[in-house]
C-alpha cells in the first residue's frame, strides 16, 4: 500500500470509528426514544426492542474491531454491509414513508431523508474502498458480493413483508353510504410520493413537496397541463430547522416553518415569497384566516400543553387560547390538525385519537362540539420522552381519522374506523369519508376506491368534484348529484 492509500484508508477507518461510537452511545443513552423512533415504521416495529439493543452493540463492536489490526478487514466488511443496509432502508423510507422520524441518534437526526441517503451511500462506498485498500492483491470480491445480496434481500424482505396496520372496528354504529355515481374524470401520475396538497383554485391543483420544499407543481385537471416551478425566498436563512410547507389562499401563497420560526408571503404565479410578519411564535400547525391573520397550534412552555394562538400583524401580535383538551404531558392526546371553514368563519380541530371535532368562532368565545360516529377513543397512548423533551409513541398506533376539510355547512372526515357491516361489505378496500352537517351531525359516507390497495393521503371537495391525492397519483372524481341529495335530506330539518 502506498503512502496516499494508507492515509486515505486510515482516515476512513478513524472516521467510521468516531461515527459508530457517537451514534451507538447516543442510541444507548436514549434507549426509550430510540425504541419509539424505530416503532414508527411498520417495517421495523415488530423488532423495535431487539434492534434498539442490537444496532448500537453492532456499531460499538465494529468501532472496537476497526482498531484491532487482525480484525480490521472483517470489520470494514461488516461496516460496508451495515451502511449498505442503512442506505437501502433510508431509500425505502424516503420513497414510501417520508415523514417517519429519524432513528440515527445525535445530531444526525437533523438531516432530512435525502441528505441521509447521500450520507449513508457515501459511507457505504468509503467502507468498501477502505476494505479494498487494506488488502494485499489478489483481492477476492466473493464475500463482498454475497454479503451485499444478503443485505439487500433482508431489507427488501422486511419492507415487503411488513405487517399491515390493524383494522379499527367499532360495531356501535352503521354507516349510510352515498349511492350515486362516483365517476373518475381525470388523473395525473406523480414522480414522487412526497407531494402534499397546497391548495385548489378553480381547475388548478397546487402541490408542495415535503422533501424539496421549494419545489411546486400546478396541475390543471381540465386540460391535463402540468407546470413545475421553484419558489424563491430571497430573505430566507441558509437553512431551516424544519422543512417549511406552503399553502395557497386567495391569489397568494404562504410558506411557514414553526421551528425557526417564520412566515413568508408571495403572489401565486410569481412564486417569490418574502418574510412579512413580525415576532412569529413557535408553532407546529397553522391555517391562514386572511393575509395578516393566522391561527397557529403551539406548545405553551409553562404548561407543556398545546394551545391555539391567534396571531396577527398588529399589537397584541399573539393571543393565546387554551381550548384543546389535554390532561397530562402526553401530547398525542391532542394531536390533530387545524381546519379553516371559510363560509362559517370557524376554526375547527380534528383530534386524531378522539371522536371529536370541535369548532370555534373567530374570537374563540363560542364552541360547537361535533361528536363523530364512533365510540372509539384512543387518547391513552403510551410514549417515551427523550432527553430533548421529544415524545414518541411506543408503536405506530393507527389514528381514528387522518384528515378533515370543511365545505359550506359540512365537515368531511377521512375515517379509519370500520363500522358494523363494513368489513362484510368489503369497505376496508375503500377510503371512507364521513360527512357531517354543522348543526344536525352525521349525514352520509362517501366510499372512494383505493388505488392499487393504497389509500388517499389528502383530499379536497368543491360543489362538483372530489380531488384525491394518493402517494403517487392525483385523481379527480365527480360526485353526481351528491350535494343535491344532501340538500334534499336536510330540507325536513330546516
Amino acid at each position: 500500500m502506498n503512502k496516499l492509500s494508507f492515509i486515505l484508508s486510515q482516515t476512513i477507518i478513524y472516521f467510521l470509528v468516531i461515527l459508530f461510537v457517537y451514534t451507538g452511545v447516543s442510541k444507548l443513552l436514549d434507549t426509550g426514544i430510540f425504541i419509539s423512533q424505530i416503532a414508527q415504521s411498520n417495517m421495523l416495529a415488530p423488532y423495535a426492542k431487539f434492534l434498539a439493543l442490537v444496532v448500537p452493540i453492532i456499531e460499538l463492536g465494529l468501532a472496537i474491531a476497526l482498531l484491532i489490526p487482525h480484525l480490521r478487514i472483517k470489520a470494514l466488511l461488516g461496516s460496508y454491509f451495515l451502511m449498505l443496509s442503512f442506505s437501502i432502508y433510508v431509500y425505502l423510507i424516503w420513497m414510501y414513508s417520508p415523514n417517519i422520524p429519524c432513528s440515527c441518534g445525535g445530531i444526525l437526526e437533523a438531516m432530512d431523508w435525502e441528505a441521509h441517503l447521500y450520507f449513508n451511500g457515501a459511507l457505504t462506498f468509503l467502507a468498501g474502498l477502505a476494505w479494498k485498500l487494506e488488502q494485499a492483491p489478489p483481492i477476492s470480491y466473493k464475500h463482498l458480493l454475497i454479503g451485499s445480496l444478503l443485505a439487500i434481500s433482508l431489507v427488501l424482505a422486511l419492507f415487503f413483508l411488513q405487517p399491515q396496520p390493524k383494522l379499527l372496528e367499532d360495531h356501535s354504529f352503521s354507516r349510510s353510504y352515498y349511492t350515486g355515481e362516483i365517476k373518475e374524470i381525470a388523473s395525473q401520475k406523480l414522480a414522487y410520493n412526497s407531494y402534499y396538497l397546497a391548495g385548489v383554485k378553480d381547475s388548478l391543483v397546487y402541490l408542495g413537496n415535503s422533501t424539496g420544499f421549494t419545489h411546486g407543481l400546478v396541475w390543471n385537471y381540465h386540460t391535463s397541463d402540468t407546470l413545475h416551478f421553484k419558489i424563491e425566498l430571497p430573505d430566507a436563512p441558509e437553512s431551516f430547522k424544519a422543512l417549511p410547507k406552503w399553502k395557497v389562499y386567495e391569489g397568494y401563497f404562504y410558506m411557514a416553518e414553526g421551528v425557526t420560526p417564520s412566515i413568508y408571503k408571495g403572489k401565486v404565479d410569481e412564486w417569490i415569497a418574502k418574510e412579512f410578519m413580525p415576532q412569529v411564535p413557535y408553532f407546529s400547525d397553522w391555517v391562514a384566516i386572511d393575509s395578516t391573520r393566522f391561527i397557529l397550534r403551539a406548545l405553551q412552555a409553562s404548561t407543556q400543553k398545546y394551545v391555539l394562538v391567534d396571531y396577527k400583524d398588529t399589537e397584541p401580535y399573539v393571543t393565546i387560547h387554551n381550548v384543546l383538551v389535554q390532561e397530562n404531558e402526553n401530547l398525542f392526546e391532542v394531536d390533530g390538525n387545524l381546519i379553516w371553514n371559510t363560509k362559517k368563519q370557524q376554526i375547527g380541530y380534528l383530534y386524531f385519537y378522539k371522536n371529536q371535532l370541535p369548532s370555534w368562532n373567530l374570537n374563540f368565545s363560542k364552541v360547537e362540539k361535533l361528536d363523530l360516529l364512533y365510540a372509539s377513543d384512543l387518547a391513552e397512548i403510551q410514549t417515551n420522552k427523550g432527553r430533548d423533551g421529544t415524545h414518541l409513541r411506543d408503536n405506530p398506533t393507527s389514528a381514528l381519522h387522518s384528515k378533515a376539510i370543511a365545505h359550506n355547512d359540512h365537515w368531511f372526515v377521512h375515517s379509519q374506523v370500520l363500522g358494523k357491516g363494513d368489513i362484510d361489505a368489503g369497505m376496508q378496500k375503500y377510503n371512507l369519508i364521513d360527512v357531517y352537517h354543522n348543526d344536525t351531525g352525521y349525514k352520509y359516507s362517501i366510499a372512494i376506491p383505493r388505488r392499487n390497495g393504497v389509500e388517499i393521503r389528502e383530499f379536497y371537495i368543491n360543489d362538483i368534484y372530489l380531488i384525491a391525492l394518493y402517494p403517487n397519483e392525483l385523481v379527480v372524481y365527480m360526485l353526481n348529484n351528491f350535494f343535491m341529495a344532501m340538500k334534499k335530506q336536510e330540507k325536513p330539518n330546516t
